[in-house]
């Protein structure tokens, strides 16, 4: 099980970290008309994908997540970059992608908290192992 959520984390961490970079690069690319053919990547279509199927993977690894190592802190970076990215996408503004970019971020950081708690809280020693560890 922990072998899937850590594939999650990097699904999830490799997901954002794309939509923060399709968010910073695809408009300086088109605004200088290098790949004027690419402009379908700046489409809702594209975009709504992105940003669902972070919302997805965020969702079921990190909610997942929760009762293993008990820590809020993933959800609410996550929860804070997906309020960042939707508030961007409905208000429209001028510098929105760049402040898109922020929130993915944020929810790729998200997946690396997560990810983090999750293996440090495998590795952390049970009663019954510090027992045997002491009185071996």
């Amino acid at each position: 099980m922990r072998l899937i959520r850590s594939y999650l984390d990097i699904m999830g961490f490799s997901a954002s970290f794309l939509c923060a970079i399709h968010c910073l690069l695809m408009p300086l690319i088109l605004s200088f008309g290098l790949v004027g053919g690419l402009s379908w990547l700046e489409s809702p279509l594209v975009e709504w994908t992105f940003i669902l199927s972070t919302l997805v993977l965020a969702s079921w690894s990190l909610l997942g997540s929760l009762p293993h190592h008990h820590n809020k802190r993933p959800l609410i970076i996550a929860a804070i970059g997906f309020i960042i990215i939707l508030g961007v996408h409905l208000l429209e503004h001028v510098v929105g992608h760049f402040v898109a970019a922020i929130g993915g971020v944020l929810i790729a950081y998200a997946h690396y908290i997560n990810w983090r708690l999750l293996h440090n809280h495998d590795q952390a020693p049970t009663p019954s192992s510090a027992y045997e560890l002491i009185h071996e």
